[in-house]
């Protein structure tokens, strides 16, 4: 992941992660609801994560996990476009316009 710090009161490029979090968050109180030390934490996120990965059916990718989708991108990167993931109009403007502001003279 690539850290992303925008301007105050820009969080656009936030909400994808933040988006994320809050799913991890969820899974974690379902899966491992009696947490009550730091390391039984520590064990049970890497134990979350393990599972959005490995073991979480996406319906965007037709029923499979992101690891394997990760696993079949990787042997053939033409291969992802199959999967029909909408893209988001108000992300596209916001890059948009930072492309056009990149490419201005100085």
């Amino acid at each position: 992941m690539t850290q992303s710090m925008s301007r105050v009161s820009r969080c656009i490029d936030n909400g994808p992660m933040e988006g994320w979090q809050g799913l991890i968050k969820e899974m974690l109180d379902v899966l491992y609801p009696d947490v009550k030390t730091y390391d039984e934490m520590k064990d049970a996120f890497d134990k979350t994560i393990d599972y959005y990965i490995n073991c979480d059916p996406q319906e965007r990718f037709g029923g499979k996990t992101a690891g394997q989708v990760r696993v079949e991108a990787k042997a053939d990167p033409e291969h992802i476009s199959t999967y029909k993931i909408v893209s988001d109009k108000r992300y596209k403007e916001w890059w948009d316009k930072i492309k056009a502001k990149k490419n201005q003279p100085a």
